[in-house]
């Protein structure tokens, strides 16, 4: 639980605040980014209805988001210590209602690209600062700040689908992000007394050449880019794809080179270089995949390849998204008398790979009762797989850099969720498009997109779209059984 000293917020330059204040200070911080996040992914298809793109234009539009929140992650301490957590997360919610600003009133792929963009560096910041604030709290009332922490993030994501599914149907999906103008403004203002001021002597600061910073956003985003375009030119004209994905893994490579030399880095990778911290970092990815991977399939499946209606969708998805939330906290409680990781990770990963699997076999039977055990079961299940990770891929880092790797982590996250986004998007329009009749015109997908906007609250089932989510499950449960496979054998989380 420990921090960076550089990060860790004093109260020295406040009045002392109680423990249930600075708690719903700890939910504040957390949880406006999962709601926002939450109610996009259940959105997908009115969204990309309603802007006329397809679901790689969505896609890309994630990554925007993705590459803005790295970017922010990276500046992170950079700018906590000149202007402190305060001004810094003050600034952050403006960012962000900016960038709802620009997606609310888009009328084409461009604009909407650009407000995520904006709301991925600001929402990005949310998260490191939510988790940074327990550390405010007295040593005895930190578990209950990690147990406000963790209900609030999956508590936001929980009540997204139904919160989203009320606001389109009164609004259209430009609601969505018109209620967060009016939410960002009432943060800050019970935010902005609450929170430190406390900066760092400018001899102590972390500093880096912007230049730098921008060419590792740009190499990001190619990366991301060219793992998309892959997919559909792999077997027609995959160079251009390769030579820029080459491009941007050599450009990471010097930057990340160039940090290891710096004396203040902007992340001090060298404390960070551990078997254990690593193994976490990529089993985290893994779970954020399936996470990003199940969240936007789940929605599609339910509403546009069943034809259930938005609001019976949204409950659904809203029970299911309760389940983990349960799960999180029993885990929580579970791990402090008995602290083992492995066997949690490993039921919580055969769980998730039986429910895909479920989920895959029982898709294309058109019944939509058939699929909510298995959509439950899984929810249920991704806590226990995710719980261990957290629990054990911090304990044996330095206090002095917890920030850096707690950093670390949600850059991993962010590029874990849009990876999934990219991916589930092209798996999903390549296996709609296989299903569809020989006949079928060009561009059904984004027509069908766009009667699903207008009619909002039902959807004519698609047995095609149904069978393209089927096999799309299929695929997450074997993933999920590949990760299984990996947890089982290594000997680092026991």
């Amino acid at each position: 639980m420990n921090a960076d000293p550089a990060l860790t917020l004093p109260h020295a330059d406040h009045p002392p605040h109680s423990v249930r204040v600075l708690l719903w200070v700890v939910a504040a911080v957390t949880g406006i980014e999962f709601i926002e996040t939450g109610m996009v992914t259940f959105a997908a298809a009115p969204l990309m209805g309603g802007l006329g793109i397809d679901a790689r234009g969505f896609a890309m539009a994630w990554t925007a988001y993705g590459v803005g929140a790295i970017f922010m992650l990276y500046k992170h301490q950079w700018v906590v210590e000149r202007i402190g957590y305060r001004d810094f997360i003050l600034a952050s919610l403006g960012v962000f209602a900016l960038g709802a600003l620009f997606c609310a009133t888009a009328t084409e792929p461009g604009q909407f690209t650009l407000g995520r963009a904006l709301q991925g560096a600001a929402g990005a910041t949310f998260f490191t600062a939510g988790r940074m604030q327990i550390n405010r709290l007295p040593e005895t009332a930190r578990f209950s700040g990690l147990l406000t922490f963790i209900g609030t993030l999956l508590g936001g994501a929980a009540i997204a689908p139904v919160l989203a599914a009320g606001l389109i149907a009164a609004g259209g999906w430009q609601a969505i992000f018109w209620v967060m103008l009016p939410l960002t403004a009432g943060l800050a203002a019970f935010l902005a007394p609450r929170l430190s001021r406390e900066t760092v002597a400018p001899e102590a600061r972390s500093h880096e050449h912007w230049g730098w910073l921008i060419g590792l956003v740009v190499a990001v985003f190619a990366l991301q880019y060219s793992i998309q375009a892959l997919q559909f030119s792999l077997f027609s004209a995959p160079l251009p794809a390769l030579a820029t994905g080459l491009a941007a893994i050599v450009a990471l490579s010097l930057f990340a080179a160039r940090q290891w030399r710096r004396e203040r880095p902007l992340i001090d990778y060298r404390k960070l270089f551990q078997q254990r911290y690593l193994l976490g970092i990529l089993f985290y990815f893994c779970g954020y995949f399936l996470i990003g991977l199940s969240g936007f399939l789940m929605p599609i499946l339910f509403q546009h390849g069943l034809g259930l209606d938005m609001g019976s969708t949204a409950w659904i998805l809203s029970g299911a998204m309760a389940c983990s939330v349960l799960a999180a906290l029993v885990h929580a409680r579970l791990a402090r008398h008995w602290p083992r990781l492995r066997p949690f990770m490993l039921a919580g990963l055969a769980l998730i790979s039986g429910g895909c699997l479920w989920l895959g076999h029982s898709a294309a039977s058109g019944d939509w009762h058939a699929l909510l055990l298995p959509a439950f079961l899984t929810s249920l299940a991704l806590p226990l797989y995710m719980g261990p990770v957290a629990f054990g891929t911090f304990v044996r880092i330095d206090p002095a850099v917890f920030s850096h790797a707690y950093q670390v982590k949600n850059i991993v996250r962010q590029l874990g969720l849009s990876s999934a986004i990219t991916s589930g998007s092209v798996l999903l329009e390549w296996r709609y498009s296989a299903h569809l009749a020989p006949d079928s015109p060009a561009g059904e997908w984004t027509t069908r997109l766009h009667h699903s906007l207008a009619t909002p609250l039902a959807s004519p089932p698609s047995t095609a779209l149904a069978q393209a989510c089927a096999e799309a499950f299929v695929a997450c449960g074997v993933l999920a059984g590949g990760i299984f496979l990996v947890v089982a054998l290594q000997r680092a989380f026991r």
